[in-house]
C-alpha cells in the first residue's frame, strides 16, 4: 500500500510537471492574444476616429457655407431696405428672405452643434485606454455611420436652401 501511494505520488508529480508547462504556455499564448486583440480593436477604433474626423470637416464646411449664405442674405436685404420706396412685391420678397436667413442661421448653429458632438465621439473612439467589447464597438461604428449620413443630408439641405435663396434674390 505504501508503494502504491508512492507510485501515485510520483505519477501525480510527473503529470503535474507535464501539465504545468503546457498550462503556462497556454497562458502565455493567451497573454499574447489579448494584447493583439486589444491592438486590433484600438486600430479599428482609431480608423473610425479618422473617418469621423473627415465627417467633421464636412460638417465644418456646411457650417461655413450656411454662415456665408446668411451674411450674403443680410447684405441683400439691407440693400433692398435702403431703396427709397419698397413695392409690395419687394416687401414680400424681403419677408421671405428673412425667413430663409433665419433657417440658414439655425442650420449653421445645428452644424456647429453636430461638429461638437462629433468631436466628443472622436475623442472616445481615439482613446487608447478604451477597451470595449464587440457590442460597444459595433454601436460606435453605427453612430459614426449615422453622423456621416447626417452630414450628407445637411449638405443636401444646404443646396436646397441655396436654390431657394437664389429664387428670392433680388434681380
Amino acid at each position: 500500500m505504501y508503494a502504491n501511494r508512492r507510485t501515485v505520488g510520483w505519477a501525480t508529480l510527473l503529470v503535474g510537471l507535464c501539465v504545468l508547462p503546457a498550462g503556462a504556455m497556454g497562458q502565455q499564448r493567451m497573454a499574447q492574444q489579448v494584447p493583439a486583440q486589444q491592438m486590433q480593436q484600438m486600430q479599428r477604433m482609431q480608423e473610425q476616429a479618422r473617418l469621423l474626423g473627415e465627417t467633421m470637416q464636412r460638417m465644418q464646411r456646411i457650417q461655413t457655407q450656411a454662415h456665408e449664405m446668411e451674411q450674403l442674405m443680410i447684405r441683400d436685404m439691407e440693400r433692398l431696405r435702403q431703396q427709397s420706396q419698397l413695392q409690395e412685391r419687394d416687401l414680400l420678397r424681403l419677408r421671405e428672405q428673412e425667413r430663409v436667413r433665419d433657417m440658414t442661421h439655425a442650420y449653421s448653429n445645428a452644424a456647429r452643434e453636430m461638429n461638437q458632438s462629433m468631436e466628443r465621439v472622436r475623442d472616445m473612439l481615439g482613446d487608447p485606454g478604451s477597451n470595449w467589447g464587440p457590442d460597444m464597438e459595433r454601436e460606435m461604428l453605427r453612430l459614426r455611420e449615422h453622423m456621416d449620413d447626417m452630414a450628407g443630408r445637411m449638405e443636401d439641405g444646404l443646396k436646397i436652401m441655396d436654390r431657394i435663396r437664389d429664387r428670392l434674390h433680388p434681380s
